[in-house]
């Protein structure tokens, strides 16, 4: 490890050990407590898991013809990965280790950046490994990037790298999947950049196992004319919390954020959101809708600013929240910050149970009333997952999502 290297790791070890877990005091964080951390884990809870020889089962998703990088307890497994030819595709231990330059930017921790946190600083200053990935200009992968990240405990601090050159395009699948019994907690950071004219479709499949908390955060810088799109599905873990930036830098950037989640029992699910416009003639979309049963807790915070000189900005934000219990709840916030006029931007947010007309309807053409609140409760959910264009991943998550709620008992039947 390089002088420069080492120097980084130990000062963002220095701000983790200053600032620590977030707690609910904090503005960002006043609705997710993060002490069931160290209650799962211990004092210390941020010591990774080890080698991660552990044996883990490989996670199929029927259908889906990809290249992939398997990642056991956060360290690289290249005996069950298949790598792309023709383009940058490493690992963040093989670049330490041998060009420890190359990652000083993308283990750099930022103490002023939005949302930024302990829990950044942490994996700033204790990630050993993760995908690194860099697609040259006019280049376009034949296949999606499968990142296939496995859990069977204890923690795994994870920073991913992705840089897109001018007009290349990547379709990229990040996959968090616990498994066996034990307490756990991944901590990962992704990076991405696009060059002008880039195009990335990123898909986030968070499917932790009951006691394994998760933490995550997605920065996108983006320059003229380039496009992002997320489909950030939420399903497991005892403890989830994602934090999504998105920076407009050049004229003609746009951006589509997508969510999903379904809980239940006492799940918690926290994602916070932020897109700032900085160039004229940018627009983002933004659209995350919720399921929530039992006594789980779910939150959003999405954040739109527009910058002083950024006219023409088109952006639109929506959160919609489908509670099928009395016991389950949600805290949801949308804001908008505009520093300019001449642009075009709104948010809404509904918070609710099935409606009892549309009900009525379905119950008035001859459909049970349970069946009819399994209908509309799949409608509503399917509606998010219907913008996803890989029909693999959309299968996957259909039947993972809705297995997840007892009172869907004709999965197969209902889906289109």
């Amino acid at each position: 490890m390089s002088g420069s290297l080492q120097t980084l790791r130990q000062q963002a070890w220095q701000a983790f050990e200053e600032k620590g877990l977030p707690t609910t005091r904090d503005e960002d964080w006043k609705y997710t407590d993060l002490s069931r951390i160290q209650t799962l884990l211990g004092e210390q809870w941020w010591q990774p898991a080890g080698t991660g020889a552990v044996a883990i089962d490989m996670v199929e998703l029927p259908g889906l013809d990809a290249w992939r990088m398997v990642f056991n307890n956060g360290c690289f497994d290249p005996a069950r990965s298949e790598l792309p030819p023709g383009v940058t595709v490493t690992t963040l231990a093989s670049l330490m280790q041998d060009e420890p330059a190359k990652v000083i930017d993308l283990l750099a921790y930022q103490p002023d950046a939005p949302l930024s946190s302990g829990l950044t600083a942490a994996n700033s200053a204790l990630a050993a490994d993760g995908a690194c990935i860099c697609i040259p200009a006019n280049t376009r992968l034949d296949k999606p990037l499968y990142l296939l990240h496995l859990n069977s405990g204890g923690t795994a601090h994870l920073r991913t790298g992705i840089e897109l050159g001018p007009h290349a395009e990547l379709e990229v699948i990040e996959h968090f999947h616990g498994q066996h019994s034990e307490a756990g907690l991944t901590n990962s950071v992704t990076a991405i950049r696009l060059a002008a004219g880039a195009r990335c479709t990123h898909y986030r499949l968070q499917l932790e196992a009951a006691k394994q908390c998760h933490s995550g955060r997605v920065e996108v810088s983006q320059k003229a004319d380039s496009s992002y799109q997320l489909h950030a599905v939420e399903l497991g873990g005892m403890l989830s919390r994602c934090d999504v930036i998105s920076r407009l830098d050049e004229r003609g950037a746009s951006c589509e954020l997508g969510g999903l989640f379904v809980a239940t029992g006492r799940q918690h699910i926290d994602h916070h959101t932020r897109i700032e416009h900085n160039a004229p003639y940018c627009s983002s979309r933004e659209s995350y809708r919720s399921v929530l049963d039992g006594r789980s807790h779910g939150v959003f915070n999405g954040k739109i600013v527009v910058a002083k000189g950024a006219i023409k900005t088109d952006s639109a934000q929506n959160n919609a929240n489908l509670l099928l219990s009395p016991d389950a709840a949600v805290d949801t916030k949308p804001e908008l910050e505009i520093y300019h006029d001449d642009v075009k931007c709104a948010h809404g947010v509904t918070v609710g149970q099935l409606d009892k007309n549309q009900l009525f309807y379905l119950k008035s053409r001859g459909i049970a009333e349970e069946e009819a609140k399994q209908l509309l409760t799949v409608a509503f959910a399917d509606e998010q997952l219907a913008r996803m264009n890989n029909h693999s991943i959309r299968r996957f998550i259909e039947r993972a999502a809705f297995a997840k709620l007892p009172s869907i008992t004709d999965l197969e039947g209902m889906l289109v």
